[in-house]
């Protein structure tokens, strides 16, 4: 339990980085982890996006003590666009891949992300605002759709 609240804490600090941003995007999904995760994967494809890179973090947890069930991070994102980005804000370079932590608690699994709106005061175009927001939605979207597959 301890471990969760320090995990939140750590991502409410790093999503509030920006002044009025800081809510996270949270889903508590009626399923275990390996049933949420599949969903995610598929959604997230599903949206064009591609999973990057998975980071296990539950063994590390383990090793220091800290009792934890499943916990990943899953970093994805669309290549090009954050390419472009990139490119355009070199500032904005650690925050891409875009990324979830997904972590089951008892018979549920939370995915929370950090919303892709922080990085708003770091963009100068419209067309790079749009962006933006599109991944924002779309997430908020993928959070939904994997939460509906499991409603009781």
């Amino acid at each position: 339990m301890v471990i969760r609240i320090l995990i939140l804490q750590m991502l409410l600090l790093a999503g509030s980085v920006f002044a009025g941003h800081d809510d996270l995007l949270i889903e508590r999904v009626n399923a275990k982890f390996s049933y949420a995760w599949s969903a995610l994967d598929k959604t997230i494809r599903a949206y064009h996006y591609k999973p990057a890179y998975l980071q296990r973090c539950d063994f590390a947890l383990n090793e220091r003590h800290y009792k934890s069930d499943k916990y990943r991070i899953l970093f994805f994102g669309k290549y090009d666009e954050m390419k472009k980005m990139s490119k355009k804000y070199p500032e904005i370079v650690p925050f891409f891949p875009l990324r979830m932590t997904v972590m089951e608690e008892g018979t549920h699994t939370l995915v929370i992300a950090t919303p892709p709106m922080t990085l708003l005061p770091l963009v100068k175009t419209n067309e790079d605002r749009m962006t933006i927001f599109r991944w924002q939605e779309d997430i908020k979207s993928i959070l939904k759709q994997v939460k509906s597959q499991y409603q009781q």
